[in-house]
């Protein structure tokens, strides 16, 4: 009866829904951007192109080249297009803007780095919307995995006093662990030490930053002992009596409780320094579970580490850290609760634990398609009802709702695949290497990129030649 109960509910919250006509730049955006993502990506591109030349709407002729940028298909064509709409747009609208990081995006992919960085640079530097998260997702795609973690901690570190708001949020350099853990993945002889903590200057306005930067990079190498080592040499310096400088106490306790549950031996210990985090922090527990989010994301991607971040997410869940009652006497936003409970989520799918799952999974969902988490836990709500319940029509239901209705293109690929393995199944040959390529066509065939998507990608593959093999 419950199973039943389930999968109504899931159906009712997935109906398709109609777009509503936008009126602010914000709304007209995400409207060109939903329509656009419904398109197979060769269709996709031409409507872009039909719209930079056909359209007067800056905020959408913006986004119609933020989509041609995306893909990487015929990037020369389309360096030909950005360059005509760069030498015509106004210089202070969005949609030059837009073009000069669509630009710059393209030259990264064909291989001029350094032509491409400098764009970047100089529009990170003129305070251009957007313009750093397009580069940190450029040198993801293009695998320089150590330029994401050099930058994250020179903005941190070296321009502290510029930036006070973001300073005191990012100080704790737990934003580097993602990149870096990424780096290991693809390129495992790598060296976190060797290829980012070499780089790194000290920090005049903070003593302590490259320190605590080197515990991160200590980590991201397995070398758990050397990296508690240089967390407790850090503490005694904070408590000399000698130490002048910014309060580094709750940031120390972070990363010693992100290298304990990295390292997964000493969860006890772990799970106290991450409980002294939160008592420290307890004047901004919002931002300190969002923080939390950043090394939980990098735990995401595997089995092993799944038995880790269940440890985490289930400290967090007893604690009663992730629950309205808690939120509501904080700052912390609703979509950022919705994400620490999708990672709650993504464990319990790990460790196969379906029953905790899908009761969870349906409170997440009752904010689709507006979250990025609600998005995600509808995705791993249709693998459950797939794999464990068995139950492909719902399961391909949900998946195509996700297609026509959720504007997170990052979600895309993921069921794209699940939809080619239903095809496969059914012994839809053609419809299944359909839906594949159009993964490629998405994501490309470079194996760079987060681990997640490099994953997909190696799936998408394998299942390809397991369908040709056919």
């Amino acid at each position: 009866m419950m199973k039943h109960v389930f999968l109504f509910t899931a159906l009712i919250l997935l109906f398709p829904c109609s777009i509503v006509v936008a009126q602010t730049d914000a709304e007209r955006g995400q409207a060109f951007v939903l329509e656009s993502k419904r398109l197979p990506v060769a269709e996709r591109v031409d409507r872009a192109v039909l719209t930079i030349q056909n359209s007067t709407d800056d905020v959408v002729i913006a986004e119609a080249v933020t989509d041609l940028a995306q893909f990487w298909n015929n990037p020369e064509d389309k360096l030909a297009v950005i360059a005509d709409v760069l030498s015509k747009a106004d210089k202070k609208s969005k949609t030059f803007q837009r073009a000069e990081l669509a630009k710059a995006r393209t030259l990264a992919r064909l291989g001029q780095k350094a032509e491409a960085h400098a764009i970047f640079e100089k529009a990170i530097a003129d305070g251009q919307e957007k313009a750093l998260h397009f580069y940190h997702n450029s040198l993801w795609e293009t695998g320089d995995y150590a330029k994401v973690a050099i930058d994250t901690y020179k903005r941190l570190a070296e321009s502290a006093q510029e930036d006070p708001a973001k300073y005191e949020k990012e100080r704790d350099c737990v934003g580097m662990f993602d990149s870096l853990r990424a780096m290991r993945a693809v390129f495992p002889k790598s060296s976190a030490i060797k290829e980012v903590y070499s780089q790194l200057n000290d920090s005049e306005v903070r003593r302590l930053a490259k320190p605590l930067a080197e515990v991160v990079c200590l980590s991201a190498d397995d070398r758990y002992a050397e990296a508690i080592a240089a967390l407790d040499k850090a503490q005694e310096v904070v408590q000399s009596g000698k130490y002048t400088g910014p309060d580094e106490a709750k940031n120390i306790a972070f990363l010693r409780a992100a290298v304990l549950f990295f390292e997964g031996r000493d969860f006890d210990g772990a799970r106290d320094a991450l409980r002294e985090y939160l008592e420290l922090s307890a004047d901004q527990i919002g931002r300190s579970l969002s923080r939390i989010s950043f090394f939980m994301a990098a735990m995401e991607s595997s089995l092993e580490d799944s038995v880790k971040m269940i440890e985490l997410t289930s400290f967090l869940v007893q604690g009663g850290y992730l629950t309205e009652q808690h939120v509501t006497k904080t700052e912390f936003q609703r979509w950022e609760l919705q994400g620490l409970l999708a990672h709650h989520q993504t464990a319990l799918a790990f460790r196969s634990r379906w029953e905790e799952l899908a009761p969870l999974s349906l409170q997440i969902m009752e904010e689709y398609p507006r979250t990025l988490a609600a998005a995600n836990t509808a995705l791993g709500f249709a693998l459950y009802l797939s794999w464990h319940e068995k139950d492909v029509n719902s399961a391909e239901r949900i998946l195509n709702a996700l297609l026509a209705e959720s504007p997170f293109d990052g979600v895309t690929p993921h069921a794209l695949v699940a939809l080619a393995k239903i095809a496969k199944e059914r012994g839809e040959r053609d419809r299944a290497l359909t839906l594949l390529d159009e993964v490629f066509d998405r994501i490309g065939t470079l194996p760079y990129g987060p681990v997640l998507v490099i994953q997909t990608r190696e799936h998408a593959a394998w299942l390809k030649r397991e369908i040709q093999k056919e």
